[in-house]
């Protein structure tokens, strides 16, 4: 029997097979992402604490954007154990797990081509399959908080009218059975995240060109949006720092924070 899309998660199984050493699940929940900064501010626990719900009904994206998640998405946040990072490596997070999260979602999609966005969603067929939000506990910056959400057999009949024709699931892309092991899908990303996180902390000079072999972005004319101030131009790379490098007629600038607010996919430079 196939799965259906609101299959029970089995947690024992996903214990079992990663990294995770508590998992802690909601049927309902606000945010993952606001109770797992709670946990770690109250008790910054030892281990891994991975926090996932059926259904969130607050959870967030950067900024001020909001994530939404209908019946047979993942969404779950992961408190990792500490990081052995210096402050100024931990935007890199985002990236890395960004990596993660394709490599995860190419072993079930087929044949569409699995991209990442910078700094922090995930595209496949040219629309977003999943999005990233890593957040800090005050004072535990050795400790972030990865927010997940992963649209998998999510129908997006009932997203908002702005997200139909933007957004897509993984069940869209998939050959044969209509429906995906959630179970699978879960314990895959956890253990690509894993994974690329050690590749991060041992200094793997090689991640940075991973970054850029799935970049959406590369080559397309873009527009990005930070706090009082916009860069348009043609995005040449990511930087090994993370920065996004846009080419403006002043030369090239670093893009070390801020949105994408507009690309261009038909304008890309050949």
């Amino acid at each position: 029997m196939a799965p259906d899309e609101t299959e029970p998660l089995d947690l024992a199984r996903t214990m079992q097979e990663t990294w995770i050493d508590r998992v802690h699940f909601f049927k309902e929940i606000e945010s993952t992402n606001t109770t797992a900064l709670r946990q770690v501010r109250e008790n910054d626990p030892a281990g891994v604490e991975l926090f996932v719900a059926d259904r969130q009904t607050g959870g967030r994206g950067r900024g001020s954007n909001a994530w939404w998640s209908g019946p047979g998405s993942l969404t779950f946040s992961l408190l990792t154990a500490p990081l052995d990072l210096p402050t100024d490596q931990l935007p890199r997070v985002s990236l890395t797990v960004g990596l993660a999260l394709c490599l995860a979602v190419e072993r079930f999609a087929e044949p569409a081509g699995v991209a990442l966005k910078w700094p922090n969603d995930v595209y496949l067929a040219e629309r977003k399959v999943g999005g990233i939000l890593i957040e800090l506990a005050s004072g535990l910056a050795h400790r972030p908080v990865i927010g997940v959400g992963l649209n998998v057999n999510n129908l997006l009949t009932g997203a908002p009218k702005e997200l139909r024709s933007t957004a897509i699931c993984l069940r869209e892309t998939c050959t044969g059975s209509p429906l995906l092991d959630r179970t699978e899908v879960l314990i895959e990303c956890l253990t690509q995240i894993e994974r690329q996180l050690a590749r991060l902390q041992s200094g793997d000079r090689s991640l940075p060109d991973d970054w850029r072999t799935y970049s959406l972005l590369t080559g397309q004319q873009v527009r990005v949006q930070r706090p009082g101030h916009s860069t348009s131009g043609l995005c040449e790379s990511i930087a090994d720092d993370g920065s996004l490098l846009v080419r403006t007629p002043q030369g090239i600038e670093s893009c070390y924070g801020g949105e994408v607010s507009a690309w261009f996919p038909g304008e890309r430079e050949r």
